[in-house]
């Protein structure tokens, strides 16, 4: 197995996958929530809860979070004097990272015996290591065309795996979002959803206004950055994929695809659970200020952990979502003579509290995290 656990590993699984053949392993995988928690962006202002979950050990599933109220006019003084005010109070709150999801499958002993040999030969015939490099080399050099295609075949059984981890977890994630909403901005602290109309409903032309409202309205809430969105297949996607270089509004002299990224009004994350979830709609959508939300992973295997008895464990990209990780565990089956394979991760989401605010502030119940539904006009 030691050849085995030296090629099966993260680098291999993330980057032998430029096979473009339209089939269920090349079939792009839906990123949806996961891809946007950890869209560039958010994961730049997220540093102060991202450091709380961290006590330097990786071995602490509980996490505080500690953050202050900002001061409001009620706390200003009229007359000069030397009296002055308490020191701001942290105020803290405990975090569990409590959610877990697991996918699993075997492989034959000598399927996994012929990809070791087949990774090997890729080795040997492009002279690197380097999984980058083999890729780029092996694609030129027609001898290596078998090993290839053995080495892909290893990928693809991770990557169908990893669909369904993907689509569990987003469902999961979606379902703890939508009990963190916080307010518009303008509603007095009220927290409800705000409906935006982004499409016409007869012709399918954008609703401009629409967008324009939800991005005024998150402007003025004073948050930075553009605000992401998840959406499911309703009116809002339609409009995203709106280029109208060739048609609609650009019959006018607008091209809407360059107003949208000029504007930098939001970025857009189609996730296919937000209609089978407590969201119950294609046209709902959660729309966050980046750092409002954080991911919380909790991976068990960081760094070079041993083996236990014949088990091998190791953390790795999930395959079609390289950008997050879960563990891996692979063990035999002596008797069926098989491989078994765990990919597993213990997650979270934090969400910035709905007293992030003071009573007295503008934007009390504001937590940077709305529920808005994108529609059609009727």
């Amino acid at each position: 197995m030691s050849v085995a656990s030296q090629n099966i590993c993260p680098a291999i699984l993330t980057s032998l996958s430029d096979n473009l053949i339209n089939n269920s392993a090349n079939v792009n995988i839906h990123g949806g929530t996961l891809a946007a928690l950890n869209d560039p962006s958010n994961l730049s202002t997220g540093t102060i809860i991202r450091q709380a979950n961290n006590d330097g050990t990786g071995h602490s599933k509980d996490v505080r979070i500690v953050y202050k109220q900002r001061l409001t006019a009620e706390d200003t003084e009229v007359t000069k004097s030397c009296d002055f005010g308490a020191p701001l109070p942290y105020l803290e709150m405990p975090f569990n990272v409590s959610m877990f999801r697991s996918v699993s499958f075997s492989m034959t002993e000598e399927q996994l015996r012929v990809y070791c040999a087949a990774y090997s030969d890729l080795v040997a015939i492009t002279g690197s290591s380097d999984p980058n490099q083999i890729v780029q080399r092996a694609n030129g050099i027609g001898r290596a065309g078998v090993a290839l295609s053995v080495v892909r075949e290893m990928y693809n059984d991770f990557q169908l795996a990893a669909n369904a981890l993907i689509q569990a977890m987003n469902q999961d994630l979606i379902d703890s979002i939508a009990g963190s909403f916080g307010a518009w901005y303008g509603q007095g602290g009220t927290v409800n959803a705000q409906n935006f109309e982004v499409e016409d409903a007869a012709s399918g032309s954008i609703v401009p206004k629409g967008l324009f409202q939800m991005k005024q309205l998150y402007m003025n809430s004073g948050f930075n950055g553009a605000p992401i969105i998840v959406g499911g297949t309703g009116s809002l996607q339609r409009v995203w994929m709106n280029d109208s270089r060739y048609f609609g509004q650009a019959a006018n002299g607008l091209d809407y695809s360059t107003v949208r990224n000029n504007t930098g009004i939001a970025e857009f994350y189609f996730d296919p659970n937000i209609s089978s979830s407590v969201l119950g709609s294609e046209n709902s959508a959660i729309v966050f200020a980046p750092g409002s939300l954080v991911y919380t992973p909790f991976l068990q295997y960081v760094g070079s952990f041993g083996d236990i008895g014949v088990m091998k464990r190791f953390t790795m990209p999930i395959p079609g979502l390289p950008q997050v990780k879960c563990d891996v565990r692979i063990a035999p089956d002596e008797c069926d003579e098989l491989w078994k394979v765990w990919m597993e991760c213990y997650f979270d989401v934090f969400a910035s509290p709905s007293t992030l605010f003071k009573s007295t502030d503008d934007n009390y119940h504001i937590n940077g995290i709305f529920e808005a539904n994108f529609t059609d006009n009727s």
